[in-house]
C-alpha cells in the first residue's frame, strides 16, 4: 500500500509572508545582530507567552532542543520515554543520550504519533512523552497532554 506524505508548501508560505520575512532578515543582516541579540530575546518572550510558560530558550537546532529538554526534564538511567517510531534519529538520540530507553509508538495516516497507542506502552518506568510533529502538521497535543496528566 502506498501513502503520500503531506508536506507543507514552504515556497508558498514564504511568498505569503515574504515582505515580513525579508524585512526582518534585512534588519538582522544590516545590524549584524546574529547571536543572542534582541530578536532572539523577543522571540523567546513571545514563545513563552504563547505556550504559557515563564521562560523559553531559543537554541541553534532541534537536536539541541531535544537533548537539552531531555536533560532538563531529568530523563536518566532506568527511565522510559515514549515517542513515535517514525521520527528523525535525534529524537531517539536525545532519549538515549540522557540514559533513558525509548518506548516506541506507531503512526496514524497523518504520519504522527498514534495517540490511541500511548497508554498501552506506559509502565511504572515511564518518565515522559516526546510527541513529534511531522512535515508541518501537528499531532493531537490535546490528547497527548490529557494522557500525560494521568
Amino acid at each position: 500500500m502506498s501513502r503520500k506524505v503531506r508536506f507543507v508548501n514552504y515556497p508558498r508560505q514564504y511568498q505569503m509572508y515574504k515582505k515580513e520575512f525579508d524585512a526582518v532578515w534585512e534588519e538582522i543582516m544590516s545590524g549584524g545582530d546574529f547571536i543572542l541579540r534582541q530578536h532572539l530575546e523577543d522571540f523567546e518572550k513571545r514563545i513563552a507567552e504563547y505556550v504559557g510558560t515563564k521562560y523559553a530558550i531559543g537554541v541553534n537546532t532541534g537536536t539541541d532542543a531535544l537533548y537539552l529538554s531531555a536533560h532538563a526534564l531529568g530523563f536518566g538511567p532506568g527511565d522510559e520515554v515514549i515517542t513515535v517510531a517514525h521520527t528523525f534519529v535525534a529524537t531517539i538520540g536525545a532519549i538515549v543520550q540522557s540514559g533513558a530507553v525509548p518506548a516506541l509508538v506507531d503512526i496514524t495516516d497523518d504520519f504522527n504519533i498514534d495517540v490511541e497507542q500511548i497508554e498501552d506502552v506506559i509502565t511504572s518506568r515511564t518518565k515522559g512523552i516526546i510527541p513529534m510533529h511531522l512535515n508541518g502538521h501537528a499531532c493531537d497535543m490535546d490528547k497527548v497532554m490529557e494522557i500525560a496528566e494521568i
